[in-house]
């Protein structure tokens, strides 16, 4: 065995090996900001309920199945997000694939915290909840561009590479 081979044939394996360790930690960012989305919902609809003056007897049996509903939603995005970051590793797209189902959390969690807000006309007194505004709309906004500009940075590069292929 040549010197340095060891090394590279390491360099490899942790090449091969490194995105699907990555791929967990984002998964589990993914599903504790769904939870976290989970919940937002649950507000959001509980103040619409409110705004509509639903009788309380409904409102518990609608807050009941639409938490159901919710769970199935967040259970099926869950698995959904693992399938979807490990077939992505394949296809050297991990990053991307993080980005955009995190800025679309993002988008939902900041539509679900400032809905409320508008819908009951609470002034806002404290500077950090616009601080959170900020940051889940800049975030979410931020994440989206950036995987959607890749995604079509990959679209025009395969093309480019197909035309060349002709020629």
């Amino acid at each position: 065995m040549k010197k340095g081979q060891g090394v590279q044939r390491t360099v490899r394996f942790l090449r091969r090996i490194l995105p699907y360790v990555l791929c967990y930690p984002l998964w589990g960012i993914t599903t504790a900001l769904a939870f976290l989305n989970l919940m937002m919902a649950r507000n959001l609809y509980l103040t619409i309920m409110g705004v509509l003056s639903v009788q309380p007897w409904p409102a518990r049996a609608i807050d009941r199945i639409l938490f159901i509903f919710l769970g199935i939603v967040w259970l099926v995005l869950i698995i959904f997000s693992e399938c979807y970051y490990r077939a992505s590793i394949s296809k050297n797209r991990l990053w991307k694939s993080f980005f955009l189902i995190t800025g679309i959390q993002l988008l939902f969690l900041f539509a679900a915290h400032f809905l409320p807000f508008l819908l009951v006309r609470i002034r806002i007194s404290d500077w950090t909840q616009y601080v959170l505004f900020a940051g889940e709309l800049g975030g979410g906004l931020a994440l989206l561009v950036v995987a959607l500009r890749s995604s079509s940075r990959n679209i025009v590069a395969s093309r480019f590479k197909e035309k060349n292929k002709s020629i």
